[in-house]
């Protein structure tokens, strides 16, 4: 993944796309833009710019470009997040986890898939020390 950062718009689009497949212009407009109340030409701008950064893939057909995300749209995600954090926490994941604690911003259901995690995260190092 490009080290590009992302702003918001080009966030939302680039999930929208890697969620659909190849899509062209016409259709995330009408698809996406549409109902966030997005105009064809800011689509047309934010998937020229996606391309760019080199977060899309693109070919002609018949005249028209059909637009492809490189990542699949968790591992876009995990990039964005990985880099989030080396960048603003400086590698480490306590502040950001100390931030949802304190802030009680977790339901049970993410508390369980965190714990969970941590699991796989134990025995992988049990493993590994092996």
């Amino acid at each position: 993944m490009q080290p590009t950062t992302l702003g918001d718009q080009e966030l939302a689009l680039l999930r929208f796309v890697s969620s659909h497949g190849a899509i062209t212009a016409g259709e995330a407009a009408s698809k996406y833009g549409e109902p966030n109340g997005l105009a064809r030409s800011t689509i047309e701008t934010v998937l020229s710019r996606l391309y760019k950064k080199g977060y899309l893939t693109r070919t002609q057909t018949d005249g028209v470009f059909h637009y492809e995300a490189v990542m699949e749209s968790q591992d876009v995600m995990g990039s964005l997040v990985e880099r989030f954090v080396e960048k603003t926490l400086g590698g480490s994941l306590v502040p950001l986890v100390t931030y949802f604690v304190s802030q009680n911003q977790l339901t049970e259901a993410e508390v369980s898939e965190l714990q969970l995690l941590v699991s796989k995260l134990e025995s992988r190092r049990q493993e590994s020390d092996r």
